[in-house]
């Protein structure tokens, strides 16, 4: 199996072709504790220098925009795996609460350790671990590589 840069992964209770996935909650505060537990692999959006700036910047942010600026740095969405050289994260991974399923997108090939620490995350949240929202990646899977 070949992983590429535009693969996207999901943590599922389910396929997310499967009309369940949306009604299984996922635990956000499992979630939240998972990446707090991992802080020399994650950082949080509002940590990183952009959320910093953000942040310092509300006030400039129109009225309108400002409840959805300021939801995205409150533990939503995190980074991993800085590229200093293009100044950019190559992993980032957001709690979708409506789709009821975590979001993790790549800026690069994905690397089997990656995937094992997502893995990682999915069993945290008795979840699953799926690429293309299809497919089901598990520890079988992934010590083949």
């Amino acid at each position: 199996m070949k992983f590429k840069k535009d693969t996207h992964f999901w943590i599922a209770k389910n396929t997310i072709d499967s009309t369940s996935s949306r009604d299984e909650r996922m635990n956000y505060d499992k979630w939240v504790d998972f990446v707090d537990r991992y802080p020399d692999q994650f950082i949080w959006n509002e940590n990183t220098q952009q959320g910093i700036e953000t942040l310092a910047s509300i006030d400039k942010v129109p009225e309108g925009f400002k409840h959805r600026v300021l939801a995205s740095l409150n533990k939503v969405t995190c980074f991993s795996d800085f590229d200093g050289r293009k100044s950019l994260y190559n992993i980032s991974c957001s709690f979708v609460l409506e789709a009821n399923s975590v979001s993790i997108s790549f800026k690069r090939t994905p690397r089997i350790e990656d995937l094992k620490i997502f893995l990682e995350m999915a069993k945290q949240l008795d979840a699953l671990l799926l690429m293309d929202g299809k497919k089901i990646l598990d520890e079988k899977l992934l010590g083949e590589f």
